[in-house]
């Protein structure tokens, strides 16, 4: 009787897990088949039936993200994008709600002043995540336009050529020993890794101008912990951008990706300490944080505001201007006639390393067509700066409210229809009064309202560093296999290859 009863319950048991097993077996299957209906039923009405579907692109981008997250994450989304051009023309859906433009009439109308009233398209999304980390909008995260105006005319004073001018002599000190650097560190046969060396001037001038004291990268030949870290929370820009257009995977981005928050949190905090530092210094000089610190100090700026600024002029004062130097020497580098010429150009202006300035350099045709042709074929912005439509035309193109549009810069500036020979680099195509490229294609600085601030800044400084070290060296490529475009990758701004070089004193003065 008692062996009878065991196995009763025994039996009980084995059919109660069974129908436990065939209960969760049953929510699976009918969970999973919920989920790829609504998968199906999303992209068939992203495809069909959304405000953008008479847009041509890609399917995978029509219907999902699938398509741009993957070449965003790749960092190769410039040449796709610049491909779905080639095969779809000037307008391009890349992703569900988010329109690329390749036309000089896209500047224009995306970023430039508004007419009679009409509203001004706001930043998306994406710079609420570039200035994650505070508590405060400021310059670069700051959306509404009307505020975002304000800011601005706070800090524009600190950026006027009059100001800049009044403190080269501070930028010149910077320079001058990273050019003498190049020399006794550059000329053993592997060369200096130019990349690198390019990030830790523009990372010392920044912090003179910005802080009051230089970062000290050159003079200890190494880059800072912080330019490392902005390079890192850049790529994690990139996720976070992709991921926020899935909201629910958003909230969870912070728990499945906590390194970005890591990131995050070096960058706000280094930030924070820097500004303490500027405020406990009590200097009289006119640099990148005087109104700012005016403002502060009558109580109409926090701190956390201040910090912020800090936070967006280091990102971008340092890396764009990197950026381009490196890119710049490695197309003078594979272009040799254009090396020489610049370099006579310099040499024949000015007698001695000493006598070199901004102000002058500026005049030289021929160095500022290779800083246009430079900034034309690798421009620092190129993933394009995205904003909402408000239901407005760009061009004869009629765009619908709350839609993301951009002006995909890369595929604009590599195009035929703007640019002969667009892969070629080619100074002349700026100073050629025969030449009939489309010169307003190319918006390195993008325009309008929100144009890069800093432009005159980074003009200065690509003047006096090119000048100074093309007077003074040769130059000679060291790794000769290198493929720029190709080994680079872009993650907001660019992630660039080593660039090696070989300095040698002039041979003749």
């Amino acid at each position: 009787m008692i062996d009878q009863m065991v196995s009763h319950k025994e039996n009980a048991s084995r059919l109660l897990a069974a129908m436990a097993r065939a209960s969760s077996s049953g929510f699976l299957v009918s969970a999973s088949l919920l989920l790829c209906f609504s998968i199906l039923t999303i992209g068939v009405y992203n495809a069909y039936f959304h405000k953008l579907s008479a847009f041509p692109g890609p399917f995978l981008a029509r219907c999902s993200l699938i398509w741009r997250i993957y070449h965003s994450q790749t960092g190769r989304y410039h040449y796709a994008v610049e491909a779905q051009h080639r095969k779809y023309g000037p307008v391009v859906r890349v992703s569900p709600n988010e329109l690329s433009f390749a036309t000089v009439e896209s500047w224009k109308a995306i970023y430039g002043h508004r007419a009679g009233g009409a509203p001004t398209p706001i930043k998306s999304e994406f710079y609420d995540i570039y200035g994650a980390g505070f508590e405060s909008l400021c310059i670069g995260s700051e959306r509404d336009p009307h505020k975002h105006g304000q800011m601005r005319k706070m800090l524009s004073a600190a950026f006027s050529t009059r100001v800049l001018t009044e403190q080269e002599d501070i930028i010149t000190r910077t320079v001058d020993q990273f050019v003498v650097r190049l020399g006794t560190d550059g000329a053993q046969v592997n060369g200096l890794n130019m990349t690198k060396w390019y990030e830790m001037v523009a990372f010392d001038s920044l912090g003179e101008m910005a802080f009051g004291e230089s970062f000290h990268s050159v003079q200890a030949g190494k880059p800072h912990s912080w330019s490392e870290i902005i390079v890192s929370h850049l790529y994690f820009i990139t996720l976070i951008d992709n991921l926020r257009r899935l909201p629910f995977v958003a909230r969870l981005a912070r728990l499945l990706f906590p390194s970005t928050l890591a990131v995050q949190n070096q960058n706000s905090q280094y930030s924070r300490r820097k500004v303490e530092q500027r405020l406990s210094r009590k200097s009289t000089r006119n640099d990148f944080l005087s109104t700012v610190v005016k403002s502060y100090e009558e109580g109409t700026v926090s701190k956390e505001e201040m910090t912020a600024h800090v936070s967006t002029l280091t990102i971008a004062g340092g890396e764009t201007t990197a950026t381009f130097l490196a890119a710049a020497t490695y197309y003078l580098l594979r272009n040799p006639s254009c090396l020489i010429y610049v370099q006579e150009e310099i040499r024949a202006k000015f007698s001695s390393f000493e006598s070199i300035n901004a102000t002058a350099a500026r005049q030289l045709p021929y160095l500022q067509a290779v800083i246009s042709e430079g900034l034309r074929m690798y421009a620092p912005g190129s993933q394009g700066f995205p904003r909402l439509s408000t239901g407005m035309n760009v061009g004869d193109v009629f765009v619908p409210a709350g839609a993301e549009v951009f002006t995909h810069a890369w595929t604009l500036t590599h195009s035929e229809k703007y640019f002969s020979d667009p892969k070629e680099f080619k100074p002349d195509r700026w100073i050629d009064p025969e030449s009939t490229d489309v010169k307003e294609a190319s918006q390195p600085f993008s325009m309008g309202p929100r144009g890069c601030l800093g432009q005159n800044f980074a003009y200065m400084e690509i003047n006096l560093i090119l000048s100074k070290m093309l007077w003074k060296y040769d130059l000679e490529l060291v790794n000769k296999n290198l493929d720029w475009e190709r080994e680079s990758r872009l993650h907001v701004m660019w992630w660039k290859p080593a660039l090696m070089v070989q300095f040698k004193e002039r041979r003749s003065t």
